[in-house]
C-alpha cells in the first residue's frame, strides 16, 4: 500500500464543489423552466458529469493507494470506502447511485429523463458530504 496524494484530492474535491456550486444555482429554478432549457439541461448534465467523476477519481484514488483494491465498477468503488470506514453505508449506496446515473448521462444521454435530471439536483449535498468524509480522513 502506498500514500495519497493529497494534492490530487485536494483538486478533485475543489472540482466536485465547484460543480455542486453550480448545481445549487438551479435549485430555485422551477423545473418546468429547466425542462424548457436546453442550455440549463446541458449544463446540468455537464456539472453533474464533472462532479460525479471528480468523486469516483477521489474513490479510486484511495482505494488503490490505501487499501490496493481496483474497484470492478464505478459505484462499486464506494463499497470499497465503506469496507475500510472512510464514508458510512448509507453515504456509500448513495455515492453509487450517483455514479449509477453519471453513467447514464455518459452512455444513454439521449435516454435521460429529464424530469430525473431535475429531481437530482437536490442529491448535490451527497457530493459535499462524501468530499468532507473524504477529507476528514485524509486529514486534509
Amino acid at each position: 500500500m502506498g500514500e495519497i496524494n493529497r494534492e490530487k484530492i485536494i483538486s478533485l474535491a475543489g472540482e466536485a464543489q465547484k460543480a455542486v456550486a453550480q448545481l445549487s444555482r438551479y435549485e430555485k429554478i422551477p423545473s418546468s423552466e429547466i425542462v424548457g432549457s436546453s442550455e440549463k439541461l446541458g449544463n446540468i448534465k455537464y456539472q453533474f458529469v464533472v462532479g460525479i467523476e471528480a468523486c469516483i477519481d477521489v474513490c479510486q484514488h484511495i482505494a488503490s493507494k490505501l487499501f490496493a483494491q481496483v474497484p470492478e465498477s464505478y459505484a462499486g468503488c464506494f463499497d470499497v470506502l465503506e469496507e475500510h470506514g472512510v464514508i458510512d453505508k448509507e453515504l456509500a449506496g448513495q455515492m453509487a447511485e450517483l455514479a449509477r446515473f453519471r453513467n447514464l448521462l455518459v452512455y444513454l444521454y439521449r435516454r435521460v429523463d429529464d424530469s430525473r435530471v431535475v429531481e437530482m439536483i437536490s442529491r448535490t449535498k451527497l457530493i459535499t458530504r462524501y468530499v468532507q468524509a473524504v477529507a476528514v480522513f485524509c486529514g486534509l
